[in-house]
């Protein structure tokens, strides 16, 4: 039996959510590892459903965002940057520290602007340095941490490593926003609403569509595959609730004082 249902982009990320937060390894990091949750807009919505705790100031967990017209990024002052996690506690320590003393079992999760058919992942990078994922992809890649990406099907792109090719901080001439690099990462535990409806329900979810208006804008469209009506209602009870999240309220940082002016000032 099949039923059909739409997602707007916060939906989205509650239901990836909690199938992150369901994952047997997490549960098992939970309880027994270390885990770090970088820093972003459905990464917040991971920790409340990992750890029940709420973010009432979101932009001091978000750095780069698209909003208002432009890409760009939230400002500095007050950033808190990635959640580390030992045993189930949230510990106040420099992320980067706290990734150098990663062992077998230790999991990163990290959001992704962008994700493709082959299942890799892609990230913009404003800050020269590479940001956080430049800074930490050497060393989970050098020891095997599992990196776990959370990421909604509306964000799905036909090749990161074709927009890889093209992006630079020096390559590009002109931008609404921050000049960008691109980094891809493969071999992620990738996330999406499908995955998350399999984690929660057991069924298998397909993405059918795409788009909205009236305040269903960037929306994806699933159709899921399911066994009796006690498992649709409980699907469709999730929907509901979803559904009914409102999205995230977050102001970009003001042009004013801007140490990398764009052309969305005019220039």
């Amino acid at each position: 039996m099949i039923a059909t249902f739409p997602l707007h982009p916060s939906a989205a990320k509650f239901i990836i959510a909690k199938g992150t937060a369901m994952l047997p390894q997490v549960q098992h990091a939970l309880k027994n590892n270390k885990i770090i949750i970088g820093a972003g807009t459905t990464n917040i919505a991971v920790v409340q459903q990992l750890l029940g705790i709420q973010t009432p100031k979101p932009d001091t967990r978000v750095a780069g965002l698209i909003c208002q017209n432009v890409a760009c990024g939230t400002a500095p002052e007050g950033r808190l940057g990635a959640w580390c996690i030992d045993k189930g506690k949230m510990v106040d320590v420099n992320w980067l520290e706290f990734l150098h003393a990663f062992a077998p079992g230790d999991i990163f999760i990290k959001g992704a602007n962008a994700l493709d058919p082959s299942g890799m992942v892609g990230i913009l990078v404003g800050d020269p340095m590479g940001g956080t994922i430049g800074q930490a992809i050497g060393i989970l890649k050098a020891r095997g941490n599992e990196i776990i990406c959370p990421v909604g099907l509306e964000k799905m792109i036909p090749s990161c490593q074709a927009a890889e090719r093209l992006l630079g901080v020096h390559r590009v001439q002109h931008s609404m926003g921050y000049k960008t690099g691109y980094i891809v990462v493969a071999n992620v535990t990738l996330i999406t609403e499908t995955e998350a409806l399999r984690l929660l329900f057991g069924v298998k979810a397909y993405a059918i569509a795409a788009g909205g208006v009236g305040g269903m804008e960037g929306s994806t469209m699933l159709a899921v595959e399911y066994e009796n009506e006690e498992q649709i209602q409980a699907i469709m009870a999730l929907v509901r609730e979803a559904n009914r999240i409102p999205p995230l309220k977050i102001n970009k940082r003001k042009c004013k004082g801007c140490l990398t002016p764009c052309d969305f000032a005019g220039l």
